[in-house]
Order: C-alpha cells, then structure tokens, then sequence
C-alpha cells in the first residue's frame, strides 16, 4: 500500500506547483492521494484558490475538520477549486475506509490529514 502511495507521489510530483503567497491571489494544487495529501502543508492566503484533484482510485470527500466547509463525491481524477477565505479553518480531512491502529474511527475509515498554513512560507522552503 505504501509503496502505491509512493509511486503515484513521484509520477505527479512534477506536476504539482506549490508557490508561495503573494500580493496577489495564487493557485494551489492539492493530490489526495491513497492516505495523504500532497502537498500535505500547503502555503496560502486569503483570496488564494486551492484545487483539489482526486488520484485515490476511489470516491472520496474532503471537510474542513470543524465540518464548516465540504467538498462531497469527488470521482477519481476529478479536480474541484475552493477559495481561500480569511478566518476558515487550517486543517482539512478525508475520511478513508480500512486502516488499522489506533488512527480508524468507529465506522473503520482513517482520517487523512491535511493543512492549510496562513503564516507565510518559511525560510528555506522552495517553490
């Protein structure tokens, strides 16, 4: 499973722009993967877009954690773009079926994680 992951990580790596925020609005991709988001941190300010694009292979839902925001029935390969508004919540989530540990819910799914960071790029951290 985590070797799948990995392999569709560096397929579409270079397909990914992550820039940083600027004057202007930006234009963020996010992949959800299997079980991750690629990027998993993503750099954005308000009036930015965020796309989200669904290589997972399966239909899948992405929430704001506090359930203030989602985006519902995403088919695979399927892209949906979401402004980014002041004051919305920082992390997102998709719930996954199957899992084990201590991460899987009472109905099974595992929640993939994901962030959104309104504190500015940090040094060192490329495009």
């Amino acid at each position: 499973m985590l070797s799948k992951f990995f392999l569709r990580a560096a397929v579409t790596a270079a397909a990914l722009t992550c820039t940083t925020g600027s004057a202007s609005a930006e234009e963020y991709r996010i992949l959800m993967m299997d079980y991750a988001f690629f990027p998993e941190i993503n750099y954005v300010q308000p009036g930015d877009t965020v796309i989200f694009e669904n290589a997972s292979g399966e239909m899948r839902d992405v929430a704001a954690e506090d359930g203030s925001w989602i985006i519902a029935g995403m088919a695979d390969g399927s892209e949906t773009a979401m402004s980014i508004v002041a004051g919305m919540p920082n992390r997102f989530q998709s719930l996954v079926p199957g899992g084990e540990g201590d991460e899987v819910d009472e109905n099974g799914n595992v929640a993939v994680v994901g962030i959104l960071n309104f504190s500015g790029q940090p040094a060192g951290v490329q495009d």
